[in-house]
């Protein structure tokens, strides 16, 4: 999910990036999550998802952990395929109401869960697969949030990371930097009414590690890098590892 910035447990936090300020931001927002999500990304982070989706390729019968899931979207993705267990976790309890009613009815069942990233409430080698969605770079230590999720992925599972890594430099960086710091935290504002969490967007996107450095903490967490793709003119990238 495109605004999903899923903060954890983490270490000499002050009050702005408190878990728990957090996830009443979410809560606050929940009713025009996917709105603002369609609206600051020009729809793109459907065809994102779909990319998630035929990368993983799941087939029934396997199970999926879908963590810091939001409103349920890449779940909702993943319901094409019959007879996957999906399972979606989240801090916000307000994020799962949403998501619950867009889960209902379909041919997919899926679990909604309140749960932690650091004390994930499954046993070892449970998933086949676990994906997030803009939600791992605040998720600190991140590489302790990886070593947890690998505890749960079965020997020759994946971990899929959807994730901004955006450029730096050049006229496509610079673009990028504009639009986040001038257009997203206004037209967020406006619609959802939080000031916070719109700023907090650009804002963690620039503090996220280059790609090679991310690649080297997956690695650290016991993953092998297994693919990367990327997307959106390398704005967005599928980082896959294998357990």
């Amino acid at each position: 999910m495109l605004m999903l910035l899923y903060l954890m447990h983490m270490p000499e936090r002050d009050s702005h990036t408190d878990p728990r300020t957090i996830e009443q931001m979410f809560d606050s927002i929940a009713h025009r999550y996917d709105l603002l999500n369609r609206m600051l990304s020009f729809g793109i982070d459907i065809r994102w998802r779909k990319k998630l989706y035929r990368i993983l390729n799941l087939q029934p019968g396997q199970k999926l952990l879908d963590l810091a899931t939001g409103s349920g979207d890449i779940l909702k993705e993943f319901q094409k395929t019959n007879n996957i267990i999906g399972i979606g976790c989240d801090r916000s309890g307000q994020m799962l109401t949403f998501a619950r009613k867009k889960l209902t009815g379909h041919s997919m069942p899926s679990l909604l869960v309140r749960g932690d990233a650091f004390q994930l409430p499954f046993k070892e080698n449970t998933f086949d697969a676990v994906t997030i969605g803009f939600g791992i770079r605040n998720m600190r230590p991140r590489v302790d949030a990886m070593k947890e999720i690998y505890r749960t992925i079965a020997p020759g599972g994946r971990l899929a990371i959807l994730e901004f890594f955006p450029r730096q430099t050049g006229f496509r960086g610079n673009m990028y930097k504009w639009y986040s710091t001038n257009v997203i935290p206004r037209i967020g504002k406006i619609i959802s009414g939080s000031d916070f969490a719109y700023h907090y967007l650009p804002d963690s996107i620039r503090g996220f590690p280059e790609i090679e450095q991310f690649e080297d903490e997956m690695c650290e967490a016991g993953f092998e890098i297994d693919a990367v793709h990327q997307l959106t003119f390398g704005v967005v990238s599928i980082v896959v590892g294998r357990k």
